[in-house]
């Protein structure tokens, strides 16, 4: 790929990346030639759409964070991934599904349905002025927040059963959407007109929810994909701006019986340039520096 054929910026976006594992580890593809950890102190909960939605606006929602904070007391602190508070109680006396009906028809209502759903794509509902609008030719393959559900039906549905034990449907469709994503990305770089790249994986989440308390190396392996993929794009386009960047990490719960995790209080960032960043939302700042509209 020529330099004039190479995005002046991509922004590999990984969902769940953790700090600790990718400084531990030495993956020295995500930690290019600066690295830090993301200070998440200003989000009043910690979970995916709204960080993700203020990377690209520059600000954070404070009616999409009440919303989850909302949607978080309701499910409860520090529970298995999708498995609610209110679940504990009801299970032990009536049949799951009258349980799930009940999430589903009297819980969920108030808060104007599924998060998940109603979120996905709420900075274009409200018309927010996004990193996109200060490029010529903008791409992107879907960001939470931004055109991208990450917990759709179907996803959702192989959580559940993941929880219940059979984890092989949930690992297979995490891994074939993450194949899908990557091929997304050598599509358009394939293509040579974008300027501007967000890319998106929720691999390293979606994964570690379910694996980051196993013994690591578990974890590793998808580590060390995810980074040789990074090592690809840099090969690829030499001459491009390239930043990392997660909305959290991963970490194991504190219930040492359970394999699943839960998000970490702090990001990741880092860059190939040296420039960096304290907290999510001043992504948005450092790339609209590198603007090729005018505003």
């Amino acid at each position: 790929m020529k330099e004039t054929e190479q995005p002046k910026i991509i922004v590999l976006g990984i969902d769940g990346l953790e700090y600790n594992l990718a400084k531990k580890w030495r993956l020295k593809n995500m930690m290019q030639k600066k690295y830090s950890k993301l200070d998440l102190s200003d989000y009043k909960i910690v979970v995916t759409p709204p960080i993700w939605g203020s990377m690209i606006t520059g600000k954070i929602d404070k009616e999409i964070m009440n919303l989850w904070i909302k949607y978080g007391k309701l499910i409860g602190d520090n529970e298995k991934l999708e498995e609610k508070k209110w679940a504990e109680v009801l299970k032990k006396v009536i049949p799951k599904k009258i349980g799930t009906w009940i999430w589903d028809n009297l819980f969920t209502p108030t808060l104007g349905g599924d998060p998940f759903d109603t979120t996905a794509n709420f900075v274009k509902d409200k018309k927010y002025t996004t990193v996109f609008d200060f490029f010529e030719r903008p791409w992107d393959n879907g960001i939470p927040s931004y055109g991208r559900n990450v917990s759709a039906p179907e996803q959702r549905k192989l959580t559940e059963k993941a929880i219940e034990g059979d984890k092989k449907p949930y690992r297979k469709y995490i891994l074939k959407q993450y194949t899908e994503d990557k091929l997304k990305l050598l599509n358009a770089l394939g293509e040579k007109k974008y300027d501007f790249i967000f890319w998106y994986t929720p691999i390293l989440d979606n994964i570690g929810h379910m694996d980051i308390g196993r013994p690591l190396t578990h974890m590793m392996k998808h580590y060390l994909e995810v980074n040789n993929f990074v090592g690809i794009i840099k090969e690829i386009c030499p001459k491009s701006i390239i930043y990392i960047i997660s909305d959290h990490g991963m970490e194991a719960m504190n219930n040492k019986k359970t394999s699943w995790g839960n998000h970490s209080d702090h990001a990741f960032f880092s860059s190939n340039n040296g420039e960096t960043i304290d907290k999510p939302f001043q992504l948005y700042d450092l790339i609209i520096k590198h603007k090729s509209v005018k505003k």
